[in-house]
């Protein structure tokens, strides 16, 4: 990882800047102004790259401390068994752990891991980061062309940056053409997630509100609740989040109430949507507790 500062362990700064990068959406939110995300869609005939040092140029961040958060587009996430070596050693035998694992050869990707809860019958596991080598040199490029890179993540990790740092809770979360998630997040840590399909239509601003059925939603969310406590040995949610569209927020958060007799918060703001907010928590990210 020669050319990159840090990935998934950044530095904070209290003047940066946070892009979050889709296949084909940049997503920014400066420190200094938390409460407003700028979004630019990148034209299909340039490269992110290109989209990239453009964006940077047309908001005069020129000299700025940039973080970049990837969403699934660009990386994998691959959970194994944590490997019996120490701490020092593990990362630079993540490659040769995962050879088999990954579908293009090791010497083209980047690996970096972060430790889960043990599994069921007491074993250490951890999650490893892929991502392919080339793509992160090219971003990172243009980004230092204009300014400085401070760290890069991913949006799964930095979204739990939202909840506070002694909270145990259940985020439900869509992205814009992908499928509804349910994630447990402890101490900011991403602990597990569980895709719901089926939702599609929550993008769909021509659908009524009043025409949505969520009985199958809220099965699913009980099925994962008792995934996560009775397989996986979590410990139960203490609060509910939602990152969803505003307009089906609040019928989804009644839903809820009625079921779960639990009062689900959204994370997401008029000016703050579900697609902001991995940017807006790579800025919160601070210390773990221990």
């Amino acid at each position: 990882m020669a050319f990159l500062p840090t990935w998934l362990k950044p530095k904070r700064s209290g003047t940066a800047i946070s892009i979050y990068l889709t296949s084909n959406r940049l997503v920014a939110i400066d420190a200094q102004e938390l409460t407003r995300a700028l979004e630019q869609e990148i034209d299909e005939r340039e490269s992110a790259a290109q989209a990239l040092r453009a964006f940077i140029d047309a908001q005069q961040w020129q000299g700025r401390a940039i973080h970049l958060v990837l969403n699934r587009h660009w990386y994998q996430q691959t959970l194994i068994e944590k490997p019996a070596m120490p701490e020092a050693e593990l990362s630079q035998a993540l490659p040769w752990c995962m050879r088999e694992l990954v579908s293009q050869p090791i010497e083209n990707l980047l690996f970096d891991y972060i430790d889960l809860p043990p599994g069921p019958v007491g074993q250490s596991r951890i999650a490893v980061y892929s991502s392919e080598r080339d793509q992160l040199a090219h971003l990172v490029q243009a980004i230092n062309f204009k300014g400085e890179v401070a760290s890069i993540g991913v949006d799964e990790l930095v979204i739990a940056n939202l909840l506070s740092p002694e909270e145990r809770g259940l985020l439900l979360h869509k992205m814009p053409g992908q499928e509804l998630t349910v994630t447990f997040i402890h101490h900011q840590q991403w602990h597990f997630s569980r895709t719901i399909r089926g939702f599609q239509a929550l993008d769909d601003e021509q659908m009524p509100v009043d025409q949505f059925v969520f009985d199958n939603l809220l099965l699913e969310l009980q099925r994962s609740i008792d995934y996560a406590v009775g397989q996986l040995k979590l410990n139960p949610p203490e609060n509910w989040y939602l990152a969803l569209p505003q307009r089906v927020t609040p019928v989804i958060q009644e839903a809820i109430r009625q079921v779960f007799d639990i009062a689900p918060l959204s994370l997401t703001t008029a000016t703050l949507s579900p697609l902001s907010l991995p940017a807006l928590g790579m800025l919160k990210e601070g210390p773990r507790p221990t």
